[in-house]
């Protein structure tokens, strides 16, 4: 008798440093369901990410302590790969019909840099490209930081939402300025 009451005494107290059962269950998280302001031309879109931005986790980086060391929230996931959401948002924003282009995107970076354990920003780093046919109008790199990304991961996932939209601006803006894809 006495060692079932010191094995669920000793339950109580694990359960109790495990912190609030909520925080243990996984949620998803993609960019919202607001379509993006950006407007495109009608365009074909192809989309990918290096490793290891092509799975559905949600990376970050503490900055503070080693910049280049990269962990994933153990709880919180995309909804898909971040290629791929940013890939569903621009389609939104796109005109209808095939498109004379085809815009390419490769992810290189997707994650939330902590400057402090307090302060943080989402990244988004990616390379794109035009192209009609086999041939290649123009590439460029785009990165777009996005401030006061919280502390936790939904917060970041919101940050993320804002930095993709940014990028989207960003992206509508060189499409149009590119003479081959009018």
């Amino acid at each position: 008798m006495r060692r079932g009451a010191a094995a669920l005494a000793v339950l109580a107290l694990l359960a109790g440093c495990g912190g609030n059962a909520a925080d243990a269950m996984p949620r998803t998280f993609d960019l919202g369901v607001t379509p993006p302001a950006a407007k495109f031309p009608a365009l074909r879109v192809a989309s990918r990410a290096v490793a290891p931005f092509d799975g559905v986790q949600m990376y970050y980086r503490l900055a503070w302590r080693n910049p280049s060391e990269l962990a994933d929230y153990a709880h919180s996931f995309w909804a898909a790969p971040p290629a791929e959401l940013l890939r569903k948002q621009l389609l939104r924003s796109t005109g209808e019909g095939p498109g004379k282009c085809t815009l390419e995107i490769e992810v290189q970076e997707f994650t939330q840099v902590f400057s402090s354990k307090e302060s943080s920003e989402a990244r988004i780093e990616m390379r794109v490209a035009l192209a009609t046919g086999p041939s290649r109008i123009a590439s460029r790199g785009v990165t777009v930081i996005e401030p006061t990304a919280g502390s936790e991961a939904s917060s970041g996932a919101t940050a993320m939402a804002r930095a993709a939209d940014r990028a989207l601006d960003v992206l509508a803006a060189w499409v149009a300025a590119q003479s081959g894809c009018r």
